[in-house]
């Protein structure tokens, strides 16, 4: 889905998974959120951030945790 290495604008589509370019706004403004990057007003996703913080939304459910 992501590629490691690549930068994605704040208004990347592929970002859409994620929420709208306003609601990720809201959620750096908060401090929640993939980490980005800050250069002068233009925001950036590295991809390896994105992914992650994808992976720290898993939520393990009693079913998944007894298949393991």
């Amino acid at each position: 889905m992501f590629e490691a290495d690549k930068l994605y604008p704040a208004d990347d589509p592929a970002l859409k998974v994620i929420g709208s370019y306003w609601r990720l706004a809201k959620m750096r403004s908060q401090g929640r959120g993939p980490a980005f990057i800050k250069m002068g007003a233009k925001v950036a996703y590295r991809g390896r951030d994105i992914l992650a913080w994808l992976d720290r939304q898993t939520v393990q459910t009693r079913e998944s945790q007894d298949a393991a």
